[in-house]
């Protein structure tokens, strides 16, 4: 069949990245039940992780790809922004002001083949199972929903557990956009209408991963993201729009009474497994896919699962900075939180009037999310993003009983499970305490000095040389170039 109309969809990134030499691909059969998310977390535990397509995935008729996500300098070259750290994050953050809204179209590539009647979604769509101990198999889509009162579109992405007959179990959250969306149509007691949408370019789950607030379209950031505006078209059986070049669209409706169904476990972003809950049942009622659609896999707690999140630290930088441009220099979520629940926060104490703002910018971080649990400060001359030394400032420059704080149990996320387990005991709440790590230099002893000239909080320096000098040019060329 001829192509409806050509959109550049993730087939051509993958394209791209294999001429690059930046994609391998895997001929052999490989189970989706465990075997291929394996493959996914062996190959983001090698140094550099090249992006793999599964050609032959058992029982589907489609591909699966992965990884492409997994080195940060290429999620910046896919997002079309500065590789340079600081420089993405202003980059983005410009974009996030600069929206670029969606353009409908007749016609696009994910309405090649649709089914309204006689189709199973299950079967046909590739799903995986992450672990032996999974609750089921799952799809990763991302979750196109409506908010009955502004019509504004949210993108987000929720896992969906397979049930039976064409239903899912959604993990809605009611924290999410998705789900403040849910509980607006739940109080009125009509049907939620969801798409999930499967295999689309990579800038489509970076901006539906991004923390924008309530009633800030996804899609539009995705817009700026590349440019030029998203194209979307029409659902069949639903008054949603989606990505006119996404590989699957799901369509679904959760009717009242909002039957639920338990959900999980499944492995979580913090490498544990959730907690399985109560969520409610999707009924699957319409499929549209590509010719050529390909299925997109992540593992939870991968380098790629957290490079998801990398526009969370773009969010904290951008909400931290704005409450003291001066003092603050910049922040960053750490990776072994998975981007959420550890804040760095650098400052520039340069006066003693300052002393204490640290702990004041600290404490207000906290309004960033409730997943934010661990703040820890330092000075402009700590790099917050080698986490050695973060340890060394830690170490060195933070007194425990003058400059850790202690804010007793507040809210947190139920992912933790130091937080969630707390749910399982009777009269108890999702929450923990949460804490303040203050590794800046008090300014009564910024510039005291020993016995020397040399204050005692100063690094030491080492005389500046050109190893060129030193050693033979293959020396140079192996080791330092």
């Amino acid at each position: 069949m001829t192509k409806i109309k050509e959109l550049s969809g993730l087939s051509a990134i993958i394209e791209r990245y294999k001429e690059k030499g930046e994609v391998i691909e895997i001929e052999r059969e490989v189970d989706s039940e465990c075997e291929l998310t394996g493959i996914i977390s062996k190959l983001n535990a090698l140094p550099r992780t090249p992006g793999v397509v599964f050609k032959n995935v058992k029982g589907y008729d489609f591909p699966c790809a992965a990884c492409l996500l997994s080195e940060k300098d290429r999620t910046r070259e896919i997002l079309g922004l500065p590789v340079s750290p600081r420089e993405f994050k202003e980059a983005f953050i410009e974009a996030t002001g600069n929206p670029i809204p969606s353009v409908q179209v007749s016609e696009g590539p994910c309405k090649e083949q649709v089914y309204t009647h006689n189709f199973d979604a299950l079967q046909r769509v590739p799903s995986v199972k992450v672990t032996p101990h999974d609750g089921g198999k799952y799809f990763q889509p991302l979750i196109i929903s409506k908010d009955p009162d502004t019509g504004v579109q949210n993108v987000a992405i929720n896992r969906a557990m397979l049930l039976k007959d064409n239903t899912v179990a959604l993990n809605v959250r009611n924290e999410s956009g998705v789900g403040n969306n849910f509980l607006k149509y739940k109080r009125e007691g009509k049907p939620f209408e969801v798409a999930l949408v499967m295999g689309v370019p990579l800038d489509l789950y970076i901006s539906a991963a991004t923390k924008l607030p309530l009633g800030q379209d996804e899609l539009a950031l995705a817009g700026a993201l590349r440019k030029k505006a998203v194209e979307v078209i029409q659902c069949e059986t639903i008054d949603l729009v989606v990505p006119a070049e996404a590989s699957f669209v799901l369509e679904g409706v959760i009717e009242p009474p909002y039957d639920l169904a338990s959900e999980g476990p499944w492995p979580e972003f913090l490498k544990y497994m959730s907690i399985p809950q109560r969520k409610p049942v999707l009924k699957i009622q319409a499929l549209s896919l590509r010719e050529d659609a390909i299925a997109y896999v992540v593992v939870a707690g991968t380098k790629e699962n957290f490079n998801f999140r990398i526009s969370n630290d773009i969010a904290f930088y951008q909400y931290v900075k704005a409450l003291d441009p001066n003092f603050v220099m910049d922040a960053t979520l750490t990776p072994g939180s998975a981007h959420w629940h550890h804040g760095i926060i650098q400052v520039r104490k340069d006066d003693y009037d300052l002393e204490g703002l640290q702990t004041h910018v600290a404490m207000s971080a906290f309004g960033f999310s409730v997943y934010l649990e661990t703040v820890t400060v330092v000075d402009e001359d700590v790099d917050i993003l080698d986490m050695d030394e973060i340890e060394w400032a830690v170490t060195t420059r933070c007194n425990p009983s003058e400059q850790i704080h202690i804010i007793p149990e507040v809210k947190a996320h139920r992912n933790n499970p130091i937080a969630g387990v707390r749910e399982l005991v009777e009269g108890s709440f999702v929450g923990k305490a949460k804490m303040i790590v203050d590794a800046t230099v008090p300014w009564k002893y910024k510039n005291l000095k020993g016995k020397s000239e040399f204050p005692l909080f100063k690094r030491a320096s080492f005389l500046e040389v050109d190893l060129k000098d030193y050693v033979s040019g293959d020396d140079y060329s192996r080791w330092m170039r």
